[in-house]
């Protein structure tokens, strides 16, 4: 009983092994290539960030150079994004009398 435990414990350590085997390169001339593979690995940040960049750098000269894109200038752009559709003064003044008209 004793040396089938101890023999089913051996084989399941030797599939761990194998399994392990398997994930990681044992071969001479791979095993350099480990450590390679992580200096590929990127997260978007990077790309996002420059394409955040060559879009502001493209409004920057739509603006210097007054180009027009679909009758759009840098100047509507500029009122789109100063526009505030729901201005917080007045949603506050209105959450303060709908809690008064509650409180009654």
């Amino acid at each position: 009983m004793v040396r089938s435990m101890e023999e089913a414990a051996s084989k399941r350590r030797a599939y761990v092994d194998q399994m392990r085997a398997s994930f990681y390169s044992q071969e001479p001339g791979k095993a350099g290539s480990q450590g390679q593979e992580e200096e590929y690995k990127y997260s978007s940040l990077g790309i996002r960030t420059a394409i955040a960049v060559l879009i502001f750098a493209a409004f920057v000269y739509c603006d210097q150079k007054q180009v027009t894109f679909h009758q759009y200038k840098a100047e509507d752009v500029w009122k789109q994004i100063a526009w505030n559709p729901l201005p917080l003064e007045d949603l506050e003044d209105a959450i303060k009398i709908a809690l008064e008209s509650n409180g009654k």
